[in-house]
């Protein structure tokens, strides 16, 4: 019951910072918005989304906080560097994800981390035209 209401508590949060701010830049909103993606992909259980929450949420701060270090630096920004950081990070969470996880899952999971690479390779086509 303390899971749930935790759920709950999490959910009206991150639903009401939704509205208060610009989506894109909003922590809350970045892992509501994963988590939701990740629920429905993978067909999370209500366990499963409260194991996973804390483990998407401490990767999305150490990739905002990694990536906040490198643009610090001024100048030029390594976006190589900053594709491969983001790269390791990811299969690091999906490592811990997927011991949260079932292995039907864990192959959804894996799909669905490819579907995501095709989405992004393509706006950043999009964006080079």
């Amino acid at each position: 019951m303390k899971k749930l209401v935790l759920i709950v508590a999490f959910a009206i949060l991150a639903l009401g910072s939704v509205f208060a701010q610009p989506e894109q830049r909003d922590p809350a909103a970045r892992l509501q918005r994963e988590i939701e993606n990740l629920t429905t992909e993978l067909g999370l259980s209500k366990d499963q989304v409260a194991k996973i929450t804390p483990i998407v949420g401490e990767a999305q701060k150490k990739q905002a906080e990694a990536f906040a270090k490198m643009r610090e630096g001024g100048g030029n920004i390594d976006r190589d560097k900053m594709r491969e950081e983001r790269m390791k990070m990811m299969s690091e969470t999906d490592q811990k994800l997927k011991a949260v996880i079932t292995a039907e899952q864990g192959v959804k999971l894996d799909a669905f981390r490819k579907k995501q690479a095709e989405e992004r390779r393509k706006r950043m086509e999009q964006r080079g035209n």
